[in-house]
Protein backbone atom coordinates (compact mmCIF):
# COMPACT_ATOMS: atom_id res chain seq x y z
CA UNK A 1 0.00 0.00 0.00
CA UNK A 2 1.35 3.31 -1.13
CA UNK A 3 0.67 7.04 -1.86
CA UNK A 4 -1.77 9.21 0.23
CA UNK A 5 -2.99 5.94 2.38
CA UNK A 6 -0.12 4.32 3.60
CA UNK A 7 0.67 7.96 5.20
CA UNK A 8 -2.27 8.25 6.66
CA UNK A 9 -1.70 4.45 8.17
CA UNK A 10 1.62 5.45 9.42
CA UNK A 11 0.41 8.75 10.89
CA UNK A 12 -2.31 6.49 12.44
CA UNK A 13 0.35 4.55 14.17
CA UNK A 14 2.36 6.93 15.26
CA UNK A 15 -0.49 8.66 17.05
CA UNK A 16 -1.28 5.85 19.18
CA UNK A 17 2.17 5.20 19.99
CA UNK A 18 2.64 8.79 21.02
CA UNK A 19 -0.18 8.70 23.68
CA UNK A 20 0.90 5.37 25.05
CA UNK A 21 4.33 6.75 25.90
CA UNK A 22 4.65 8.63 29.03
CA UNK A 23 4.07 12.29 29.20
CA UNK A 24 7.59 12.71 30.42
CA UNK A 25 8.86 11.33 27.49
CA UNK A 26 7.60 13.27 25.37
CA UNK A 27 9.22 16.49 26.03
CA UNK A 28 11.27 18.16 23.26
CA UNK A 29 13.92 20.74 22.63
CA UNK A 30 12.50 24.02 20.90
CA UNK A 31 14.88 23.61 18.64
CA UNK A 32 14.34 19.65 17.58
CA UNK A 33 11.84 19.10 14.66
CA UNK A 34 8.32 17.91 15.42
CA UNK A 35 7.36 14.98 13.77
CA UNK A 36 3.49 16.13 14.56
CA UNK A 37 3.50 19.63 12.28
CA UNK A 38 0.05 19.24 11.79
CA UNK A 39 -1.17 18.97 15.57
CA UNK A 40 0.97 21.89 16.30
CA UNK A 41 -0.73 23.63 13.45
CA UNK A 42 -3.55 23.30 15.66
CA UNK A 43 -2.03 24.10 19.11
CA UNK A 44 -0.81 27.76 17.65
CA UNK A 45 -4.52 28.04 15.84
CA UNK A 46 -5.60 28.25 19.38
CA UNK A 47 -3.37 30.09 20.58
CA UNK A 48 -4.70 32.33 18.43
CA UNK A 49 -7.96 32.30 19.28
CA UNK A 50 -7.25 32.99 23.24
CA UNK A 51 -5.34 36.10 21.98
CA UNK A 52 -8.25 37.34 20.27
CA UNK A 53 -10.22 36.48 23.25
CA UNK A 54 -8.53 38.70 25.79
CA UNK A 55 -5.17 37.51 25.75
CA UNK A 56 -6.05 35.48 28.62
CA UNK A 57 -3.25 32.40 29.50
CA UNK A 58 -4.69 29.07 29.48
CA UNK A 59 -2.03 27.68 31.72
CA UNK A 60 -3.36 28.11 35.32
CA UNK A 61 0.65 27.71 36.47
CA UNK A 62 1.55 30.56 34.42
CA UNK A 63 3.87 33.08 36.57
CA UNK A 64 3.49 36.78 36.45
CA UNK A 65 5.77 39.39 36.32
CA UNK A 66 5.79 41.15 39.45
CA UNK A 67 5.86 44.81 38.21
CA UNK A 68 2.35 43.66 36.81
CA UNK A 69 1.17 43.96 40.15
CA UNK A 70 -0.84 41.41 40.03
CA UNK A 71 -1.26 39.09 43.54
CA UNK A 72 -2.12 35.60 43.86
CA UNK A 73 -5.22 36.18 46.06
CA UNK A 74 -6.27 37.58 42.94
CA UNK A 75 -6.32 34.59 40.81
CA UNK A 76 -8.66 31.43 41.14
CA UNK A 77 -7.49 27.69 40.69
CA UNK A 78 -8.79 27.48 37.21
CA UNK A 79 -6.29 30.19 36.76
CA UNK A 80 -8.59 32.68 35.70
CA UNK A 81 -8.69 36.32 37.05
CA UNK A 82 -10.47 36.68 40.06
CA UNK A 83 -13.88 39.73 39.32
CA UNK A 84 -13.10 42.09 41.98
CA UNK A 85 -16.62 42.46 43.69
CA UNK A 86 -16.66 46.15 45.08
CA UNK A 87 -18.27 47.00 48.43
CA UNK A 88 -21.87 48.53 48.04
CA UNK A 89 -21.25 52.01 49.41
CA UNK A 90 -24.54 53.38 50.63
CA UNK A 91 -25.40 56.58 50.00
CA UNK A 92 -24.37 59.33 52.82
CA UNK A 93 -27.93 60.33 53.74
CA UNK A 94 -29.01 63.58 52.74
CA UNK A 95 -28.26 66.20 55.50
CA UNK A 96 -31.54 67.11 56.45
CA UNK A 97 -33.10 70.71 56.29
CA UNK A 98 -34.51 72.13 59.41
CA UNK A 99 -37.25 74.47 59.73
CA UNK A 100 -35.55 77.51 60.81
CA UNK A 101 -35.28 78.89 63.97
CA UNK A 102 -37.76 81.23 64.92
CA UNK A 103 -36.59 84.73 66.38
CA UNK A 104 -35.61 84.23 70.30
CA UNK A 105 -37.87 85.90 73.07
CA UNK A 106 -37.13 83.80 76.65
CA UNK A 107 -37.90 79.94 75.83
CA UNK A 108 -38.66 80.58 72.40
CA UNK A 109 -37.06 78.56 69.95
CA UNK A 110 -35.62 74.82 68.89
CA UNK A 111 -36.24 72.72 71.61
CA UNK A 112 -34.29 68.89 71.12
CA UNK A 113 -35.77 66.03 73.09
CA UNK A 114 -32.89 64.30 75.08
CA UNK A 115 -33.05 61.22 77.00
CA UNK A 116 -33.13 61.06 81.23
CA UNK A 117 -30.95 59.23 82.44
CA UNK A 118 -32.95 58.50 85.93
CA UNK A 119 -36.98 58.46 84.89
CA UNK A 120 -37.65 58.49 88.97
CA UNK A 121 -34.91 61.38 89.53
CA UNK A 122 -36.53 64.87 90.13
CA UNK A 123 -33.28 66.54 89.65
CA UNK A 124 -31.15 66.92 86.83
CA UNK A 125 -27.85 66.37 89.41
CA UNK A 126 -24.95 63.88 87.86
CA UNK A 127 -26.90 63.05 84.84
CA UNK A 128 -25.36 63.38 81.29
CA UNK A 129 -27.74 64.73 78.47
CA UNK A 130 -25.16 63.58 75.98
CA UNK A 131 -25.22 67.06 74.92
CA UNK A 132 -22.59 67.66 72.20
CA UNK A 133 -22.02 71.35 70.21
CA UNK A 134 -24.42 73.19 68.46
CA UNK A 135 -24.19 71.65 65.16
CA UNK A 136 -24.59 68.66 66.42
CA UNK A 137 -27.71 69.21 68.16
CA UNK A 138 -29.23 70.39 64.44
CA UNK A 139 -28.89 66.67 63.62
CA UNK A 140 -31.17 65.63 65.89
CA UNK A 141 -34.50 64.35 64.03
CA UNK A 142 -37.68 65.42 65.52
CA UNK A 143 -37.76 68.51 68.06
CA UNK A 144 -40.24 71.44 69.39
CA UNK A 145 -40.26 74.89 68.04
CA UNK A 146 -42.02 77.32 70.45
CA UNK A 147 -43.23 80.60 68.62
CA UNK A 148 -41.72 83.80 69.88
CA UNK A 149 -44.69 84.95 71.24
CA UNK A 150 -44.55 82.18 74.22
CA UNK A 151 -48.28 80.60 73.53
CA UNK A 152 -47.56 78.23 71.40
CA UNK A 153 -45.89 75.80 69.60
CA UNK A 154 -45.58 72.86 67.25
CA UNK A 155 -43.51 69.31 67.45
CA UNK A 156 -41.82 69.11 64.36
CA UNK A 157 -41.31 65.30 62.53
CA UNK A 158 -39.61 65.66 59.39
CA UNK A 159 -39.05 61.56 59.81
CA UNK A 160 -42.92 61.37 58.77
CA UNK A 161 -43.39 64.82 57.19
CA UNK A 162 -45.76 66.17 59.88
CA UNK A 163 -46.12 68.97 62.20
CA UNK A 164 -48.21 69.10 65.00
CA UNK A 165 -49.35 72.32 67.66
CA UNK A 166 -49.23 72.59 71.01
CA UNK A 167 -50.12 75.37 73.38
CA UNK A 168 -47.17 76.55 75.92
CA UNK A 169 -47.81 78.61 79.03
CA UNK A 170 -44.23 80.19 80.02
CA UNK A 171 -44.70 81.44 83.88
CA UNK A 172 -40.61 82.62 83.21
CA UNK A 173 -38.59 79.92 84.98
CA UNK A 174 -41.62 77.13 84.61
CA UNK A 175 -43.03 76.40 81.46
CA UNK A 176 -46.49 74.37 80.81
CA UNK A 177 -46.60 72.48 77.62
CA UNK A 178 -50.12 70.25 76.62
CA UNK A 179 -50.63 68.57 72.97
CA UNK A 180 -53.71 67.13 72.00
CA UNK A 181 -53.04 63.22 70.64
CA UNK A 182 -53.09 62.74 67.12
CA UNK A 183 -52.23 59.49 65.78
CA UNK A 184 -52.09 57.15 62.69
CA UNK A 185 -53.65 53.91 62.67
CA UNK A 186 -56.43 52.48 64.73
CA UNK A 187 -56.45 53.20 68.29
CA UNK A 188 -55.08 50.42 70.89
CA UNK A 189 -54.32 53.13 73.67
CA UNK A 190 -56.49 55.23 75.94
CA UNK A 191 -54.31 58.18 75.81
CA UNK A 192 -55.86 61.42 74.89
CA UNK A 193 -52.94 64.02 75.38
CA UNK A 194 -49.36 64.62 77.18
CA UNK A 195 -48.73 67.52 79.40
CA UNK A 196 -45.19 68.60 80.64
CA UNK A 197 -44.07 71.00 83.49
CA UNK A 198 -40.93 71.96 83.15
CA UNK A 199 -38.53 74.30 84.94
CA UNK A 200 -35.49 76.51 82.68
CA UNK A 201 -32.56 75.75 83.46
CA UNK A 202 -29.01 75.88 82.51
CA UNK A 203 -28.66 79.46 81.60
CA UNK A 204 -32.70 79.13 80.02
CA UNK A 205 -31.17 76.31 77.37
CA UNK A 206 -32.49 73.54 79.14
CA UNK A 207 -36.24 72.60 80.00
CA UNK A 208 -36.55 69.71 82.80
CA UNK A 209 -39.23 68.38 84.56
CA UNK A 210 -42.17 66.30 85.00
CA UNK A 211 -44.24 64.41 82.35
CA UNK A 212 -47.88 63.57 82.03
CA UNK A 213 -49.94 61.67 80.15
CA UNK A 214 -54.14 62.41 80.34
CA UNK A 215 -56.17 59.14 79.21
CA UNK A 216 -59.61 59.06 78.33
CA UNK A 217 -61.58 55.76 77.98
CA UNK A 218 -64.76 56.89 76.31
CA UNK A 219 -65.30 56.86 72.70
CA UNK A 220 -66.60 60.42 73.03
CA UNK A 221 -63.00 61.50 73.57
CA UNK A 222 -61.59 60.61 70.05
CA UNK A 223 -62.72 61.20 66.53
CA UNK A 224 -61.06 59.75 63.35
CA UNK A 225 -59.33 61.65 60.27
CA UNK A 226 -58.34 60.55 57.39
CA UNK A 227 -55.24 58.28 58.86
CA UNK A 228 -56.06 57.60 61.63
CA UNK A 229 -57.63 58.88 65.32
CA UNK A 230 -56.96 61.87 67.55
CA UNK A 231 -58.08 63.72 70.23
CA UNK A 232 -61.63 65.49 69.93
CA UNK A 233 -61.01 68.55 71.94
CA UNK A 234 -64.04 69.66 73.06
CA UNK A 235 -63.90 66.48 75.47
CA UNK A 236 -61.81 68.37 77.73
CA UNK A 237 -60.88 72.52 76.84
CA UNK A 238 -57.12 73.14 76.02
CA UNK A 239 -57.63 75.41 79.42
CA UNK A 240 -58.65 72.81 81.72
CA UNK A 241 -56.28 70.73 80.69
CA UNK A 242 -53.48 73.09 81.62
CA UNK A 243 -55.21 73.64 84.75
CA UNK A 244 -53.95 70.13 85.62
CA UNK A 245 -51.00 70.92 85.72
CA UNK A 246 -51.82 73.50 88.92
CA UNK A 247 -53.38 70.39 90.39
CA UNK A 248 -51.60 69.86 94.00
CA UNK A 249 -52.68 66.05 93.65
CA UNK A 250 -50.99 66.30 90.42
CA UNK A 251 -47.77 67.79 91.39
CA UNK A 252 -47.88 64.90 94.43
CA UNK A 253 -47.91 61.67 91.82
CA UNK A 254 -45.08 59.54 91.79
CA UNK A 255 -43.72 56.33 89.99
CA UNK A 256 -45.55 54.67 93.02
CA UNK A 257 -48.81 56.43 92.59
CA UNK A 258 -49.17 57.02 89.50
CA UNK A 259 -52.71 58.59 88.85
CA UNK A 260 -55.07 60.72 89.72
CA UNK A 261 -58.50 60.51 88.82
CA UNK A 262 -60.48 63.78 86.95
CA UNK A 263 -63.35 62.76 85.34
CA UNK A 264 -65.50 59.78 85.22
CA UNK A 265 -63.72 58.60 82.01
CA UNK A 266 -60.56 60.30 82.65
CA UNK A 267 -57.39 60.42 84.85
CA UNK A 268 -53.92 62.02 84.72
CA UNK A 269 -50.96 59.78 84.69
CA UNK A 270 -47.34 60.74 85.84
CA UNK A 271 -44.93 59.15 83.38
CA UNK A 272 -41.04 60.13 84.86
CA UNK A 273 -39.26 62.92 84.02
CA UNK A 274 -38.07 64.93 80.93
CA UNK A 275 -35.70 67.06 79.39
CA UNK A 276 -35.30 69.51 75.96
CA UNK A 277 -32.44 71.37 75.01
CA UNK A 278 -32.40 74.27 72.69
CA UNK A 279 -29.97 73.91 69.85
CA UNK A 280 -27.36 76.66 71.07
CA UNK A 281 -26.84 74.88 74.50
CA UNK A 282 -23.28 74.28 75.41
CA UNK A 283 -21.79 71.46 77.55
CA UNK A 284 -20.04 74.42 80.02
CA UNK A 285 -23.78 75.31 80.68
CA UNK A 286 -24.53 72.02 81.42
CA UNK A 287 -21.59 71.73 83.53
CA UNK A 288 -22.10 74.98 85.33
CA UNK A 289 -25.85 74.05 86.41
CA UNK A 290 -24.34 70.70 87.56
CA UNK A 291 -22.26 72.59 90.13
CA UNK A 292 -24.66 74.82 91.47
CA UNK A 293 -27.24 71.60 91.93
CA UNK A 294 -24.71 70.23 93.94
CA UNK A 295 -24.09 73.11 95.97
CA UNK A 296 -27.88 73.31 96.37
CA UNK A 297 -27.93 69.89 97.61
CA UNK A 298 -24.80 70.12 99.71
CA UNK A 299 -26.53 73.28 101.45
CA UNK A 300 -29.74 71.03 101.74
CA UNK A 301 -28.17 68.64 103.33
CA UNK A 302 -26.77 70.74 105.85
CA UNK A 303 -29.93 72.40 106.51
CA UNK A 304 -31.64 68.98 107.24
CA UNK A 305 -29.21 68.14 109.59
CA UNK A 306 -29.48 71.52 111.19
CA UNK A 307 -33.24 71.02 111.47
CA UNK A 308 -33.04 67.39 113.16
CA UNK A 309 -30.50 69.29 115.48
CA UNK A 310 -32.67 72.34 116.36
CA UNK A 311 -35.82 69.88 116.77
CA UNK A 312 -33.71 67.70 119.30
CA UNK A 313 -32.72 70.28 121.43
CA UNK A 314 -36.33 71.37 121.31
CA UNK A 315 -37.81 68.13 123.03
CA UNK A 316 -35.11 68.70 125.71
CA UNK A 317 -35.72 71.56 126.52
CA UNK A 318 -39.55 70.03 126.84
CA UNK A 319 -38.04 67.82 129.04
CA UNK A 320 -36.72 70.03 131.33
CA UNK A 321 -40.10 72.55 131.17
CA UNK A 322 -37.92 75.07 129.50
CA UNK A 323 -40.68 76.42 127.58
CA UNK A 324 -39.66 79.59 126.17
CA UNK A 325 -36.21 77.45 125.13
CA UNK A 326 -38.26 74.44 123.49
CA UNK A 327 -40.10 77.10 121.80
CA UNK A 328 -37.09 79.06 120.65
CA UNK A 329 -35.85 75.57 119.18
CA UNK A 330 -38.70 74.91 117.18
CA UNK A 331 -38.76 78.16 115.63
CA UNK A 332 -35.48 77.58 115.06
CA UNK A 333 -36.39 74.39 113.14
CA UNK A 334 -39.02 75.79 111.20
CA UNK A 335 -37.23 78.87 109.89
CA UNK A 336 -34.73 76.20 108.65
CA UNK A 337 -37.55 74.61 106.63
CA UNK A 338 -39.05 71.97 108.94
CA UNK A 339 -42.70 71.11 108.09
CA UNK A 340 -44.10 68.18 110.10
CA UNK A 341 -47.04 67.63 112.47
CA UNK A 342 -44.40 66.66 114.97
CA UNK A 343 -43.64 69.92 114.65
CA UNK A 344 -46.97 71.33 114.94
CA UNK A 345 -47.80 69.58 117.89
CA UNK A 346 -45.06 70.65 120.12
CA UNK A 347 -44.75 74.20 118.85
CA UNK A 348 -48.69 74.12 119.93
CA UNK A 349 -47.64 72.82 123.57
CA UNK A 350 -45.07 75.61 123.86
CA UNK A 351 -47.29 78.16 122.94
CA UNK A 352 -49.79 76.68 125.72
CA UNK A 353 -47.24 76.74 127.96
CA UNK A 354 -46.22 80.47 127.39
CA UNK A 355 -50.00 80.98 127.73
CA UNK A 356 -50.17 82.02 123.92
CA UNK A 357 -53.44 80.89 123.41
CA UNK A 358 -54.12 82.03 119.81
CA UNK A 359 -50.95 80.48 118.42
CA UNK A 360 -51.27 77.63 120.35
CA UNK A 361 -54.92 77.04 118.61
CA UNK A 362 -53.76 78.30 115.26
CA UNK A 363 -50.87 74.81 115.53
CA UNK A 364 -53.71 72.34 117.17
CA UNK A 365 -55.94 73.25 114.08
CA UNK A 366 -53.34 72.54 111.29
CA UNK A 367 -52.76 68.91 113.15
CA UNK A 368 -56.65 68.59 112.95
CA UNK A 369 -56.86 69.46 109.39
CA UNK A 370 -54.54 66.22 108.53
CA UNK A 371 -56.08 64.45 111.41
CA UNK A 372 -59.98 64.79 112.84
CA UNK A 373 -59.57 62.03 115.03
CA UNK A 374 -56.45 63.15 117.13
CA UNK A 375 -58.07 63.25 120.40
CA UNK A 376 -54.58 64.16 122.18
CA UNK A 377 -54.60 67.52 120.10
CA UNK A 378 -58.79 67.83 120.85
CA UNK A 379 -57.82 67.90 124.82
CA UNK A 380 -55.14 70.61 124.70
CA UNK A 381 -57.69 72.87 122.71
CA UNK A 382 -60.29 72.03 125.05
CA UNK A 383 -58.41 73.16 127.75
CA UNK A 384 -57.29 75.97 126.30
CA UNK A 385 -61.04 76.89 125.56
CA UNK A 386 -61.49 76.07 129.43
CA UNK A 387 -58.96 78.93 130.12
CA UNK A 388 -60.39 81.40 127.79
CA UNK A 389 -63.73 80.58 129.09
CA UNK A 390 -65.22 79.62 125.57
CA UNK A 391 -66.98 76.59 127.27
CA UNK A 392 -68.93 75.57 124.65
CA UNK A 393 -66.12 75.45 122.56
CA UNK A 394 -64.52 73.19 125.12
CA UNK A 395 -67.89 71.03 125.37
CA UNK A 396 -67.53 70.43 121.94
CA UNK A 397 -64.23 69.15 122.00
CA UNK A 398 -65.20 66.72 124.66
CA UNK A 399 -67.98 65.34 123.20
CA UNK A 400 -66.08 64.95 119.90
CA UNK A 401 -63.09 62.95 121.98
CA UNK A 402 -65.88 60.49 123.48
CA UNK A 403 -67.31 59.91 119.93
CA UNK A 404 -63.74 58.55 119.32
CA UNK A 405 -62.93 57.25 122.11
CA UNK A 406 -65.78 56.20 125.05
CA UNK A 407 -64.30 54.89 127.48
CA UNK A 408 -61.48 58.62 128.05
CA UNK A 409 -62.84 58.93 131.81
CA UNK A 410 -60.71 61.93 131.72
CA UNK A 411 -62.60 63.94 128.87
CA UNK A 412 -65.95 62.27 130.39
CA UNK A 413 -64.81 63.70 133.59
CA UNK A 414 -64.26 67.09 132.59
CA UNK A 415 -67.20 67.61 130.36
CA UNK A 416 -69.40 66.64 133.40
CA UNK A 417 -67.74 69.53 135.33
CA UNK A 418 -68.19 71.98 132.51
CA UNK A 419 -71.97 71.25 132.27
CA UNK A 420 -72.44 71.88 135.76
CA UNK A 421 -70.62 74.93 135.39
CA UNK A 422 -72.61 76.23 132.89
CA UNK A 423 -75.84 75.68 134.49
CA UNK A 424 -74.51 77.62 137.44
CA UNK A 425 -73.64 80.57 135.39
CA UNK A 426 -77.29 79.86 134.15
CA UNK A 427 -75.94 78.91 130.96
Amino acid sequence: MTGPDSRRLLLIALLALAVSVPAAAMAQDEDEDDLFGDLDEDKDKDKDKDKKEGDKPADPNITRDEEEGDDVDDWSFEGEKKVEVKPVVEDKPVKRELEPEPKRSGVSGNWYDVPVNCQECSTLLNQSFGIEEPDVMREFFDFIQIAPDRRSGKFVYPSIGQNRPFTVSDKKTRVLIWQYVVENGTRLTDTYAVMWDLELKAESGLLYGRKYEVQAWTDDAYEEWEKGYKAKTSYIASSKLGSYLDLAPVARLTLEKRNFQVGDSSRVTFVGYSAFVRSDISQDAIAAEQESLKAHAEADAKRLKDQKNWFRKGEDHLDNREWEDALGAFNKARELGLDNLDLNYNLGFSFQMVKDFPNAIKEYETILEADPRDTDVRYNLARIYEKQKNFDAAIKEYQTILKFKPDDESSRDRLELLHAAREMIGG
